[in-house]
Parts: C-alpha cells; sequence; structure tokens
C-alpha cells in the first residue's frame, strides 16, 4: 500500500465562502456556537496529550468527543480517516481549535439514489445552497453562489473520468472576527506523471523571479524545428495606479459625494491580495498549457529561485508560486520541475549580456549579435540542456530598442 502511495500524487481545489455569523437564526448560532465550544476544549486536551505523549488524555479527549460531538464531526480524531486533523501534530504550533472537517455529498446524487442525507454536508445544486447537520436534528442551510457551483462543476469536468474526493471545512474564530468561514476541499489521487520525452512533449517554460510580472513561453518542436505558440506575461496590478485611484475617491467622500460607498471602493482599492493574483496568474498559465498540448504530455519548468537568494527582497513574495504550481501539477497530471538558468550570460556563445530598457522590457544583447527579452533568455538555456535546437531570436518583436546607445548595465558596460 506504501508503495502505491509513493506511485501517485494527490492535488486539491479550495473554495472559500465566508458568512456572517449575525444573520444565521438565533437557534442554529445557539447550537452552532455550543459545538465549536466542546470542540474546542476536546481538540486542545487531545493536541496537548499528542504533543506530550499521555496516552490516558488522548483516551479521555475521544471518550468525550463520543459523548459530546457527533459522530460524523470525530473523524477528524480518527487517524485512519482522510479527514484526521492532526497528522503533523509535532509540527503545530498550536491546537486546531478553530477547524471542523465534514465529508460531503451532492444533494442531487443522493436524491437520485433515494436516500436522504442526515450527516455531515451536502450542496444541493437544485436550490444552491450547503447544508450542514449540527446533530440533535439541528441543520444550517447557507447560499452557495451560482457562480461558486459552477466553479466546482468544472473543476470536476477537467479531470474527468477520475473521481474527486470532497469535503467541507469549517472554520470560526469568535475571538477575531464573526465570520464563518466554509471551505469545500476536491482532493484528486492520480498516477505519478513520467517525465516525458522533450522532442514530442509541448514545453513551457516560466520565470516568476521578474520585476515585470510573470513570463511563460509555450512551445513544441516539428521534425527539429521549434514552434513558439505563444510569450505571455502576466503582470500585477500597477500599484501607483490603484493609490491614485484610491485617493480620488477618498476625496469624493470628503466632499459628501456617496462617502460610504466612496469609502469602501478607496479601501479596497487599497487593498491588494498578492496571493489571489498569483493562483490566478499560475491557474491561467496551466490553462493555456492543455490548450496547446491539445493531449500531448507537457513539460514544465518554473525558474523559482532558492530562498536563501530571495530573503529579505522584494522578490521574497514569489516564493509561495512553488507551491501553487506543484499542486495544480498534481491535479492536472503534469510533470514539473524547478530550475534556474542564467538571464545575463548568452547561450550562444556563453558572453555576458548588456541590458537595455525600454519603456516596458528588459533587453539584452551580445557582441555575438544574440538579442532577446532578457525574461526569455533562460528559456534558450533551458532548451539546451534538454538536447534540442535553439529556436529563432528573438521569439517575439522588440519594439522600442535604441539602435545605438550604451547599456544600463553597469557590469556589461565594463566587461
Amino acid at each position: 500500500m506504501k508503495g502505491r502511495e509513493r506511485d501517485a500524487v494527490e492535488g486539491f481545489r479550495v473554495l472559500t465562502l465566508r458568512y456572517d455569523i449575525s444573520e444565521l437564526p438565533s437557534e442554529q448560532r445557539a447550537r452552532l456556537e455550543e459545538l465549536f465550544e466542546k470542540f474546542r476544549a476536546i481538540a486542545s486536551m487531545y493536541f496537548w496529550s499528542k504533543r506530550l505523549g499521555l496516552r490516558e488524555g488522548t483516551e479521555l479527549a475521544l471518550k468525550r468527543a463520543r459523548e459530546l460531538i457527533p459522530y460524523y464531526w470525530r473523524r477528524v480524531f480518527d487517524d485512519e480517516s482522510p479527514l484526521y486533523a492532526f497528522s503533523d501534530v509535532e509540527k503545530m504550533t498550536r491546537p486546531r481549535k478553530h477547524v471542523l472537517r465534514l465529508p460531503l455529498t451532492e444533494a442531487l446524487q443522493v436524491i437520485q439514489q433515494n436516500e436522504k442525507p442526515k450527516t455531515g454536508a451536502h450542496i444541493n445544486y437544485k436550490e444552491s445552497k450547503l447544508v450542514i447537520y449540527l446533530g440533535d436534528g439541528e441543520r444550517l442551510e447557507l447560499p452557495v453562489p451560482r457562480r461558486a457551483l459552477h466553479w466546482l462543476r468544472d473543476k470536476e469536468r477537467e479531470v474527468a473520468p477520475l473521481t474527486v474526493r470532497k469535503t467541507a471545512r469549517i472554520q470560526w474564530r469568535p475571538e477575531r472576527a464573526q465570520a464563518l468561514k466554509v471551505q469545500i476541499i476536491l482532493r484528486l489521487q492520480r498516477p505519478r506523471p513520467p517525465r516525458p520525452d522533450p522532442k514530442s512533449a509541448l514545453l513551457v517554460y516560466v520565470d516568476v523571479n521578474s520585476n515585470y510580472g510573470i513570463a511563460a513561453i509555450f512551445a513544441s518542436y516539428d521534425e527539429g524545428y521549434a514552434k513558439i505558440h505563444e510569450t505571455l506575461k502576466l503582470r500585477p496590478p500597477n500599484r501607483g495606479r490603484r493609490l491614485r485611484e484610491a485617493a480620488k475617491r477618498k476625496q469624493a467622500a470628503a466632499r459628501g459625494s456617496k462617502p460610504n460607498v466612496n469609502r469602501a471602493i478607496a479601501r479596497l482599492t487599497e487593498e491588494f491580495d498578492s496571493e489571489g493574483w498569483k493562483k490566478k496568474a499560475i491557474a491561467e498559465i496551466f490553462k493555456r498549457a492543455l490548450k496547446y498540448a491539445k493531449g500531448k504530455s507537457v513539460l514544465m519548468n518554473f525558474d523559482v529561485p532558492d530562498f536563501e537568494k530571495l530573503r529579505n527582497s522584494y522578490l521574497q513574495k514569489t516564493l509561495s508560486v512553488r507551491k501553487i504550481a506543484e499542486n495544480l501539477a498534481k491535479w492536472y497530471g503534469i510533470y514539473i520541475e524547478f530550475r534556474c538558468f542564467p538571464s545575463r550570460r548568452c547561450p550562444l556563445c556563453g558572453g555576458r549580456l548588456a541590458e537595455f530598457r525600454t519603456k516596458r522590457v528588459r533587453v539584452t544583447r551580445c557582441s555575438c549579435g544574440f538579442t532577446e527579452d532578457r525574461d526569455y533568455t533562460p528559456f534558450y538555456w533551458w532548451v539546451r540542456e534538454l538536447g534540442l535546437p535553439l529556436p529563432k531570436w528573438p521569439l517575439r518583436r522588440l519594439r522600442g530598442l535604441p539602435t545605438k546607445a550604451e547599456p544600463n548595465d553597469p557590469e556589461a558596460r565594463t566587461g
């Protein structure tokens, strides 16, 4: 069994929904608060007993759980269940007192089998709601947006005919905010993909340490000739532009023009979720890779620097890209590598490249004649490492490049 697990990979996708707990009916809210209080106490006892190796404490926590918590909520304490929440007790800094996991089923499928679910949680697609059973005959019904339901079905369709396992995770921290967070987690297990042949696979190179955002190249080889399908650059929203827009909204609110609306828009404009943008950008890259592959295997390389090189630097925010890319590769069954290649050395002669800056592009040029966008230069080194002939350069037209100018790279200027 362990050998099978080593030969398989598991990817996941998460849909997060937030609800204002103050808007829940009083009876449901009281039952939910009671359930969470009991769970937090039992989970803390279980955690510290496990942490300190106290067998009697662990047994007492399980006994209290059997007495006070519905049986389908107790699966987080079962170390043989996929819902077990204490698998990494040694690494955890504190008990997961606010997390409950429930099995999730689809109501439409259950109805077709003439069964009525009364344990755990299920999604009713017909009525667009999530039903959570709280025990003692109480249940909590939460509306689910149509867009979220479409997202769930799309994620299942894109990996069909493989089976997706669904669970619901409920989080509530009353000491922080009166918000109930519900996460629907889709998990997929598939065989570990083998390394494809570069000559027949779609090649995808992603440069993540670019100040201009994320650069991606999609290419394939046919009879020894390179075909560049697309060169893509994904740039985060301009921070200066967002701050100027927020300042305008604040001025409008100060003048009395829709003060509540303008203040809210200003606050949201100033806030920028870089993590959300990275997830969206990387998901777009994988989506395009599958589109260009057309059923062929995909060989992907992410150029992500080591942590030691980026510590305390602006680019340290790119470190989470690796985890995001690894998870999506497991979800789609794509072979992925994480190797870094030089962007200041010529892939033709190995000489140092001089750098010129245009309005939006950093261009590198060598004395041998090689000229290319700096974000695309590492791609040539990767192709060379794969043993394939180099493509024609530049990969796309370079505009605004001065014909006679000194490089603005001091090191290249001197040597």
